[in-house]
């Protein structure tokens, strides 16, 4: 392989499937008609292969039904935001290619039973969103460590209503990777690299990529989180903050740890990643 072949390589590994498109969501927050059409208008661009699923709360799957036929709609992951699972049954029944289902805590530390509950009556990919308090550091580690004995996967909130510290984070990724549980980001990871104390979600995959590749502990992971210089992306794979991950390193942290984010965005980041030299 060349050169250019193995840098294409280490590229697709960090950015392919990376963006979960969530335009009916803020700060876009578009209407269904408008959504669709700008989800139709990334997958038909050179950068669909960044695109993972399409977002969508569990109140909209019916809209969302009659504005995209099943047959034609991505990989869905869905939002519950409803007590009532009937509409999420219901667009499963008649076909909806629901992938992952999303579900908020409800508590820093969630009880082994709800966590059972949740799983037995919403039979996809669960991904629990962490509730952090002033007791992150114990708790971060047993809440993760009970989602990971349920089956399900962590969901980590870097902007919005939430903005977790740099500690917080690196805590999130380590305790992830020590009980082998996958987690997605959401919110706030518009650009790739950290600016005005707004987190990046290059930051973040290369922080992945290290913690998974060499066994950092969250001390070393926070300088990488917290760099505001732009990744080094090369054939040989990602390089910052001291540390270097290769195609094959990066490859098995988005497989094992940090599958991708969220946004409301997918040209943003496609944006800031062709201005950085990255696309």
């Amino acid at each position: 392989m060349t050169a250019t072949g193995a840098a294409r390589e280490a590229r697709s590994a960090l950015f392919g499937r990376l963006i979960d498109h969530a335009a009916l969501f803020p700060p876009a927050s578009m209407s269904m008609p408008d959504a669709v059409a700008e989800d139709r208008r990334a997958r038909e661009s050179p950068y669909a292969w960044m695109l993972a699923r399409f977002v969508c709360p569990a109140s909209k799957l019916a809209a969302l039904g009659d504005e995209m036929p099943w047959g034609d709609a991505p990989e869905l992951s869905v939002v519950i935001d409803t007590y009532d699972h009937a509409p999420l049954e219901r667009a499963a029944e008649s076909g909806a290619p629901v992938e992952a289902v999303e579900l908020r805590l409800p508590e820093p530390v969630p009880s082994s039973e709800f966590l059972r509950e949740t799983n037995r009556r919403l039979p996809w990919t669960a991904y629990f969103e962490l509730v952090l308090d002033e007791r992150w550091r114990e708790a971060i580690p047993e809440a993760v460590a009970a989602v990971a004995s349920a089956g399900g996967r962590v969901k980590l909130r870097c902007g919005g209503r939430s903005v977790p510290t740099v500690e917080q984070v690196a805590l999130v990724i380590t305790t992830c990777r020590d009980v082998g549980c996958v987690f997605k980001a959401t919110a706030g990871l518009h650009h790739p690299i950290r600016r005005a104390g707004e987190h990046g979600f290059l930051n973040l995959l290369a922080a992945a990529a290290f913690a998974h590749a060499h066994g950092l502990p969250p001390a070393e992971l926070g300088p990488v989180l917290a760099q505001e210089d732009v990744f080094a992306v090369t054939a040989e794979g990602i390089a910052g903050a001291g540390w270097r991950a290769s195609g094959a390193d990066i490859a098995a942290a988005r497989e094992q740890l940090f599958v991708g984010f969220g946004s409301c965005s997918w040209r943003e980041p496609v944006e800031d990643l062709r201005a950085f030299g990255l696309l």
